[in-house]
């Protein structure tokens, strides 16, 4: 892909991929139509050399390899890109619906550590996904109500005594409107159901069942705003979701064009839960990663002993692909002045001394020689010692699998706000050099560096 495809291409996948199961949903189209085969956990595997394979794990996260038609343990080595599916967003309450002075409201539940503030007057609408009961048979069924139905409106400017600010209760304030009851009560009159009768009909109508058949819900509040190309010279991506489906993207798209030329194995994950400590079965801090390479690796290699797979463990190397917090022109002082990365100046290589991130130095001189040999340019991202650092999932995996981790990202402004953004430049070099950190034909381990 080249310079603004890679931008185009983010803008349709991250428009379809309104909750981690839709971007599940995009990447198993992406992956399927360049040949890649599904598997499945709960049956056995048959994997060749050559073979290009993905999985899925509660619908929310992927997880997808290339096998090098050359591979063996001796001489071979896990490239892994983590990445993940999930963002801030208000989620649906178990029991949802709230009559209040007039109105039907929702009851939300905040995931992540979202900017909530930022929720406020827009078009919002829900997603998710809906188990559906059919006689003794269950299955689940994507849902994406296009339109606005949701709203959270600010209040007026009038009505408070509070001129200095913005302030907001997250479990008052933050309950979206969904319609008036003096409405609603003529076309579906609301009963003691745990949601609305409304919104049960309009789900029902999208996905051609009865409502007495939708037997649970997980949908998230979402913009109904298309993200688009913005600025002077449409350098600007803005849109919901760039943390971090903007990684997710890059990483998807990298594999899905490599091919199975080489000696080592391929593989990017696509975790849920990030935004909430990664602590599940489909999140980075599980058994997932090291049980899924070490399957790849003895489902290869059913004849070989002893420690092989550690041996490749310890040759292989990984990138946590997060994103990062760009230099903003109207808080500069926020940034260290020597580590502050510009939009459209690269992808960014993150450290933190408290190990927030898992990069070391060794990590870096290689993520450096593979940039340097691709031409892509590189940034390097500290905190000021006086301010938090956030963290993802990079110290996950050093600390589950043994693998050497670095910490990438590409800059944006606005981060977990509803609406983000990006440099369209940096979308194309965060990409490049995730097809590079596949396809670069040098070892991606030193072996003076391992001792």
């Amino acid at each position: 892909m080249q310079g603004r495809a890679v931008a185009q291409g983010f803008l349709d996948f991250v428009n379809a991929s309104v909750t981690p199961f839709h971007a599940v949903h995009s990447s198993k189209i992406i992956l399927t139509n360049a040949g890649f085969q599904e598997l499945m956990e709960h049956k056995p595997w048959k994997l060749e050399k050559g073979g290009k394979y993905y999985f899925t794990r509660n619908h929310s996260s992927i997880f997808a390899f290339v096998i090098g038609n050359e591979f063996s343990p001796e001489t071979g080595a896990f490239r892994i890109i983590g990445t993940h599916t999930d963002s801030p967003c208000p989620k649906l309450a178990p029991a949802s619906k709230v009559a209040s002075s007039g109105f039907i409201k929702l009851n939300v539940m905040l995931y992540g550590g979202g900017l909530w503030n930022s929720w406020f007057d827009r078009d919002l609408t829900v997603a998710g996904r809906v188990v559906i009961s059919k006689g003794e048979r269950i299955e689940t069924r994507l849902v994406h109500i296009k339109r606005p139905i949701l709203a959270m409106p600010e209040l007026a400017i009038h009505l408070t005594t509070n001129r200095d600010g913005f302030e907001y209760n997250k479990e008052s304030h933050l309950k979206p409107l969904l319609c008036s009851l003096l409405v609603s009560n003529k076309s579906h009159p609301e009963n003691t159901n745990k949601h609305s009768e409304g919104l049960l009909h309009l789900i029902s109508q999208e996905l051609g069942c009865g409502v007495e058949e939708i037997s649970d819900l997980e949908l998230c509040v979402v913009d109904t705003q298309p993200s688009a190309l913005t600025g002077l010279y449409e350098e600007f991506i803005n849109s919901p979701r760039i943390d971090n489906l903007a990684s997710t993207y890059c990483a998807l798209q990298a594999l899905a064009e490599t091919d199975n030329e080489g000696k080592d194995i391929k593989f990017w994950a696509g975790f849920d839960n990030e935004e909430v400590g990664s602590v599940s079965i489909m999140g980075a801090d599980s058994v997932i990663t090291t049980n899924s390479l070490n399957r790849i690796l003895t489902t290869l290699c059913p004849d070989m002993t002893g420690d092989f797979k550690e041996v490749v463990f310890r040759k292989s190397f990984a990138l946590s692909a997060d994103m990062a917090h760009a230099l903003h022109p109207n808080y500069s002082e926020k940034h260290h002045p020597q580590h502050a990365p510009v939009m459209h100046g690269g992808v960014v290589l993150k450290m933190n001394a408290n190990q927030r991130y898992a990069t070391d130095f060794v990590g870096c001189t290689l993520v450096r020689a593979i940039a340097l040999r691709h031409s892509i340019p590189l940034q390097e991202f500290i905190v000021k010692n006086d301010s938090p650092c956030g963290s993802t999932i990079g110290t996950m995996l050093a600390a589950n699998t043994g693998i050497r981790v670095v910490d990438v990202g590409a800059p944006q402004f606005s981060m977990h706000s509803c609406r983000e953004m990006m440099g369209t430049d940096d979308a194309y070099y965060y990409y490049s050099f995730m097809k590079a950190f596949f396809d670069d034909p040098h070892p991606v381990f030193d072996e003076a560096a391992l001792h």
